[in-house]
């Protein structure tokens, strides 16, 4: 029987990856709370870690909120990074494979108009993305077995785990007051099920070490993406979704053609969206 640990369980994707893996019955699942590992405190960590030696470590928690690593990048890369360099030793010295959520984010600031692939040199725009794009290098140094997964943003429905303002939740909440929300047509990203994320993740445990583009595609911008969304609810584009003139150019669009190599697969943005209403 696998042990497979998870830190974030009181986040959005952390819950999501436990009730995947407790649907596995080969699986013990060990979820931890920050009380349980502090992953700052690096004695906690080796501590740990060396008690309960986990075959796979799912790294889930962060500061994830950009503005807040804007504010105090100090704190923020204490999470972010050197926590994360905490939990990478660790790993090396349990023999254990450290998974790893890392985040789109590290592509902005790309003039690049394709979907990005892996192999691109990155100067991230912002704090969080340069701290994701720092961890991931640590992890690539102290585990080359260890994965980082480039996510995208993520969506979910209410229901019995937790749910933070999403794409699906804005545009739920304008078609109830009757809002209009503008998108722009120069912005493109992918969107993720986050329960689909979580279901691909129980399934890295013997893929190759390295970084992965993990989630759906997206072929079309976001103004469009938020028109087939509302259509998708029944609503009408027309109210709900308004064209953002003169929006600054965005690119976080990735290719996953690495990710499939190795057998694992997204629906696109559409069809996933879709999917998760149905």
């Amino acid at each position: 029987m696998e042990a497979w640990m998870i830190t974030g369980t009181t986040g959005f994707l952390g819950p999501r990856v436990e009730v995947a893996l407790r649907e596995k019955e080969e699986v013990k699942v060990l979820p931890m709370t920050r009380r349980e590992l502090d992953f700052t405190d690096e004695e906690q960590v080796k501590r740990v870690l060396g008690s309960f030696r986990p075959d796979v470590l799912v790294h889930a928690a962060a500061i994830s909120d950009t503005g807040a690593c804007e504010r105090d990048p100090e704190g923020s890369w204490k999470v972010n990074v050197t926590g994360v360099e905490y939990l990478a030793k660790a790993c090396r010295e349990n023999g254990t494979k450290l998974i790893f959520a890392s985040s789109d984010q590290v592509y902005t600031g790309s003039k690049i108009r394709t979907p990005h692939k892996e192999t691109e040199i990155l100067k991230p725009a912002n704090v969080y993305g340069r701290e994701k794009l720092e961890a991931e290098e640590v992890i690539a140094a102290l585990c080359p077995d260890g994965i980082s997964l480039r996510l995208t943003w993520m969506y979910d429905l209410p229901g019995k785990l937790p749910v933070k303002p999403n794409f699906i939740t804005n545009i739920r909440n304008a078609m109830d007051k009757g809002e209009l929300l503008l998108f722009s047509e120069n912005d493109f990203r992918g969107l993720t099920d986050g329960r689909t994320v979580a279901e691909r993740i129980t399934r890295l445990g013997k893929i190759p070490g390295g970084v992965y583009n993990f989630g759906s595609p997206n072929r079309v911008d976001f103004y469009e993406t938020a028109r087939k969304t509302v259509e998708a609810m029944g609503g009408d584009p027309e109210k709900i979704v308004g064209k953002q003139e003169n929006g600054a150019f965005r690119n976080l669009a990735f290719s996953t053609e690495k990710l499939e190599a190795a057998g694992i697969s997204f629906p696109d943005t559409l069809e996933g969206i879709c999917n998760c209403l149905r």
